[in-house]
């Protein structure tokens, strides 16, 4: 990953050519040492923010076709796609959290990011990948008139433990867990009536995150000036991460590519 960095100080645009590049991928589901204790202050002085796009640049990942053998009526007839990655124009890499890392006292949290809201409607969940407190419940809502069945998993390094696992079978139905991960930060969703649908949940005990949007956009303001570290996961691809420096109320354009 390459990083490109542009600096705001006192109204000027100061432009400088600093690239850095990511070490090797890590295991899906980190500990939470990236679970390292977070205060939440008043406020932040001198903040700075970290904007930028993410894009991919690797070799195409071919969608899977699985087919529907039951609840045709809602979930549509011969296959579904599962697309493993959403690449837009020009490269655009949607779904993937980037995260600053390091940061021990800062910004509150956002109340949206107090509970995760999972949405089942037209057979898949909604949305595929969230930022979550990890102190945060999980709220769980049918909106197809057929049975889902929930199962969500705690993942770390790579293997999965079993959180909860229940049915919803009518339209409407609302069912409200607590997230208590025990090591890692990632929980991931199946439904055990319909092999496509998917989602995930990455949960941080800090708010210095971001989901990239459809066009790979991401923003992160509020940061305390300092050393920090930039990650970046995707479900497909793993976390990557590289060091950086911001300063007092700097504007961090960062330019990232992920193979």
């Amino acid at each position: 990953m390459i990083v490109s960095r542009r600096s705001m100080l006192a109204g000027a645009l100061v432009a400088s050519a600093t690239s850095f590049r990511f070490g090797p991928a890590l295991a899906q589901g980190l500990s939470n040492a990236a679970s390292l204790k977070y205060e939440e202050i008043d406020s932040v002085r001198n903040g700075a923010t970290l904007r930028g796009t993410l894009k991919y640049d690797g070799p195409p990942i071919e969608p899977v076709k699985m087919k529907v053998i039951k609840d045709t009526n809602i979930c549509g007839e011969g296959f579904r796609t599962v697309v493993p990655m959403r690449v837009g124009n020009d490269s655009a890499l949607a779904d993937a959290v980037i995260q600053i890392r390091g940061i021990t006292a800062g910004k509150s949290w956002d109340p949206v990011f107090e509970s995760a809201k999972i949405y089942q409607t037209n057979c898949s969940f909604q949305p595929f990948v969230q930022i979550v407190r990890d102190s945060a419940e999980a709220e769980i809502i049918n909106f197809d008139p057929i049975l889902h069945n929930v199962h969500a998993y705690e993942v770390y390094k790579g293997v999965r433990r079993s959180m909860f696992n229940f049915s919803q079978p009518r339209a409407g139905q609302v069912d409200v867990i607590s997230l208590r991960l025990r090591r890692g930060n990632l929980v991931t969703i199946d439904c055990n009536a319909h092999n496509w649908m998917a989602a995930w949940m990455y949960t941080s005990p800090s708010p210095y995150l971001s989901v990239t949007s459809v066009n790979g956009k991401f923003e992160i303001g509020d940061i305390p000036p300092g050393e920090y570290q930039i990650s970046v996961w995707h479900p497909a691809l793993g976390e990557k991460f590289t060091d950086f420096t911001i300063g007092p109320g700097e504007v961090f354009d960062a330019d990232l590519v992920m193979s």
